[in-house]
């Protein structure tokens, strides 16, 4: 009986767990307080409320959000699961909502007032920490005002019945610099006032300012999706997968999308808003697709693929090169390598990313066609060319040179060897699998110099560094006197010597090989015969005796006298070896 009791308490108490994870999944909320909620299970919000504080949606948990929901100012959304809104929206509280002029001298930015017939007072205000000097104020087609300090006034109204408002035009005064960003405009009837947010206004020629409402963060691995859904004032980051469907993306440009693996595809719905001259900003890796979306418009494009950084590495220093077709403005630059062989590609001002696409507001699509030709590099085996081609659209891309000569050892050979003391006669050959001649048969001079080791040491062989020249497809052989002083057995390590400017390993080329093992001892004791102080006075008397001949023939005495010395075959490897 109690084992019976125990079984459906048992049953009961996971029949309750499942419904509370259940309640869980689905009533869920998302923190008020400034905390931290991380997502692990399936979860969905389906009730209008605010958030403050930061949601985590791990790897493989899903977050479904099917209502409204208003964000505070400093909380995120970091998406390492999957995040969909389905006809929900994410708005910030306090999104961006002054705007910044962004046009050059002589165009204008506007702005449009949606009032009604009537008489008015228009006054602007800059936003906290700026003024509005150095620029002109223009309502429709009236005298154009400098303004001056933190806020202008100006007299305004409406005379056609059918106008449905008017336009306020700002230019910059020619010769004068400063920074212009609206906060808001009120308008001041006898009656009421209008007051109105920057970024409330139809507007041309102006930029987003401000801090973002709060961070949406998607990151590799991790999605978005979004259907009939809205996203307002936020900074929104692109690690992973970023899918929309008539959907709007409000105030919260540029979406950065950045990463091998990230990529952003809208169908329908639109961006609108954008703190810089682009809509969506991207790398060189990205996938951006957009079907059907409206963009921003006017000096807002589409998109921007920048590079923040290109290092081009060549083979080794000194090497001369001409870049075309460079940024937007497709500069035609020339180039020197480093010590390093490293190039720092300029971008587009004296400091900032390169911009090597752009996605303009009216659809055309602007790519680099970028190249490098006429390269050049002198070094000490010759001079050697390369033509070029396109430049690659990548961080950090190699620079080959295809017409250079690959020089490597391919046989060290002891043809006579010697004892201690003495010098073994070595062949040392070399090969040359590249496309050009290292060094040339029409001058004295051998370009292609050879350096030996014993072991980590330098190798005693002369001349100090034997040469030849090696031309394309072929071998030379170089031969060079090897001398060791110690007493055992020892190997030849030949290679060739590479010019100073190569700094990539095996450029042009540079392996060497070893000799067979020779054992190096000393010489051997002579065997017994005449001692050398004996052949040293057989010598003197031999000389002492032709002297003596000589001066005797000289003074009439016609006698001659032959000498005669027998040495045996080890006494003249003695004289040899004096």
């Amino acid at each position: 009986m109690k084992t019976k009791q125990f079984t459906i308490m048992a049953a009961l108490l996971i029949v309750l767990m499942t419904l509370t994870m259940a309640n869980e999944s689905i009533a869920a909320t998302p923190p008020s307080d400034g905390s931290t909620t991380t997502i692990t299970t399936d979860t969905t919000w389906n009730q209008t409320t605010n958030m403050n504080g930061h949601v985590v949606i791990s790897a493989g948990a899903n977050l479904t959000i099917d209502s409204d929901i208003t964000i505070e100012s400093g909380s995120s959304i970091d998406v390492k699961g999957n995040l969909k809104i389905n006809s929900g929206s994410l708005i910030a509280n306090n999104p961006p909502t002054d705007l910044q002029f962004w046009t050059a001298y002589g165009d204008e930015a506007t702005l449009f007032l949606p009032e009604s017939l009537g008489a008015f007072n228009i006054e602007i205000f800059s936003a906290s920490g700026y003024n509005l000097s150095n620029y002109t104020v223009q309502w429709n087609d009236g005298p154009k005002d400098d303004m001056d300090g933190d806020s202008h006034n100006m007299i305004g109204g409406i005379v056609n019945p059918l106008a449905q408002g008017g336009t306020l035009s700002f230019e910059a005064i020619l010769g004068e610099y400063g920074e212009l960003v609206i906060d808001r405009i009120e308008v001041h009837r006898t009656l009421s006032d209008n007051i109105y947010e920057a970024t409330e206004l139809q507007h041309s020629g102006w930029l987003l300012r401000g801090d973002s409402g709060f961070n949406l963060n998607i990151a590799e691995g991790g999605s978005l999706s979004a259907l009939d859904a809205t996203i307002t004032g936020a900074q929104i980051s692109i690690n992973g997968e970023f899918e929309s469907t008539n959907s709007d993306i409000l105030a919260s440009g540029p979406l950065t999308v950045s990463g091998t693996s990230s990529s952003i595809t809208m169908n329908g719905g639109g961006l609108n808003g954008s703190r810089d001259d682009h809509d969506i900003l991207a790398d060189n890796e990205a996938t951006i697709s957009l079907n059907n979306v409206n963009g921003t418009g006017g000096i807002v494009d589409f998109w921007e693929r920048q590079l923040s950084e290109q290092i081009l590495q060549f083979p080794g220093s000194g090497i001369t090169f001409t870049l075309s077709g460079i940024g937007p403005q497709e500069r035609t630059m020339e180039g020197l390598s480093m010590s390093d062989g490293t190039f720092v590609v300029p971008a587009n001002y004296q400091q900032g990313p390169r911009v090597i696409e752009i996605g303009y507001a009216d659809g055309t699509v602007w790519t680099e066609q970028s190249t490098i030709s006429n390269i050049t590099w002198f070094t000490a085996w010759g001079t050697f060319y390369d033509t070029g081609g396109a430049l690659e659209q990548s961080v950090n891309p190699n620079i080959e040179i295809n017409i250079v000569p690959k020089i490597d050892v391919v046989s060290v050979e002891i043809t006579k060897e010697a004892p201690i003391g003495k010098r073994a006669t070595v062949q040392v050959t070399l090969s040359n699998t590249g496309t050009a001649n290292a060094g040339s048969s029409s001058d004295d001079i051998d370009s292609v110099a050879i350096e030996c080791y014993v072991k980590d040491q330098r190798a005693d062989i002369s001349p100090t560094y034997p040469a030849t020249d090696v031309m394309a497809g072929q071998t030379s052989t170089v031969e060079l006197k090897w001398s060791h002083s110690e007493n055992e057995n020892a190997t030849l390590d030949c290679n060739p010597l590479t010019p100073s400017q190569v700094v990539i390993e095996g450029a042009l080329g540079g392996l060497g090989t070893q000799s067979q093992t020779v054992f190096w001892s000393p010489e051997e004791v002579a065997s017994p015969g005449m001692s050398p102080m004996l052949i040293s006075i057989l010598v003197a008397m031999i000389v002492g005796l032709g002297l003596v001949a000589y001066f005797s023939a000289g003074v009439g005495n016609e006698k001659t006298s032959t000498i005669t010395i027998n040495l045996d075959d080890d006494e003249l490897d003695e004289l040899d070896d004096l």
